[in-house]
């Protein structure tokens, strides 16, 4: 079935300051569920400000590794087998890893 928007959530694993991997952890579909009258002179401005509305991403990117260490133990529990496996398919090592973020994003299909 089709969807109007998506939201995925990422690990970004830096090996450098500006290159990294990128792990999908989810993919959730999203719908517009616009009601109000079309009559209406501002239907248009209403209608996209509700849809950029939807596409505004509401988690804030999340520094789960840094430093050499989780800033969590739950966060290495759920994370560490993950971010290895993504490591080791790029030939990356654990030293070469900076930092690992994540982060969400929205967009239209």
């Amino acid at each position: 079935m089709g969807c109007d928007y998506y939201i995925i959530k990422f690990l970004n694993i830096y090996y450098n300051d500006i290159d990294y991997l990128v792990v999908e952890l989810d993919r959730e579909k999203g719908y517009y569920n616009f009601q109000y009258d079309e009559d209406c002179d501002d239907y248009t401005d209403k209608e996209n400000e509700y849809i950029k509305c939807c596409l505004t991403t509401e988690m804030k990117p999340i520094i789960i590794y840094i430093n050499n260490s989780f800033n969590k133990v739950t966060s290495e529990i759920k994370y560490k087998l993950l971010i290895e496996n993504e490591i080791n398919k790029s030939g990356k090592k654990w030293c070469e890893i900076t930092k690992v973020i994540k982060v969400e994003d929205r967009f239209e299909r």
